[in-house]
């Protein structure tokens, strides 16, 4: 199975949002994977998972 997560971020003080995605073999994986992605100052505000397989 493969996990694949889509994350909302904001920047500091910006009401602007973007998307950033990472995968992995399991949830755990994909979301270290994720969190890595996050621009410094940046919050990470929701996570979708979607699963394959």
């Amino acid at each position: 199975m493969k996990v694949e997560l889509t994350g909302t971020v904001r920047g500091g003080g910006e009401t602007e949002t973007s998307r950033i995605t990472a995968s992995g073999a399991t949830y755990d994986e994909a979301r270290e994977a994720l969190e890595a992605l996050i621009p410094e100052g940046s919050a990470l505000i929701a996570i979708r998972t979607d699963l394959e397989g």
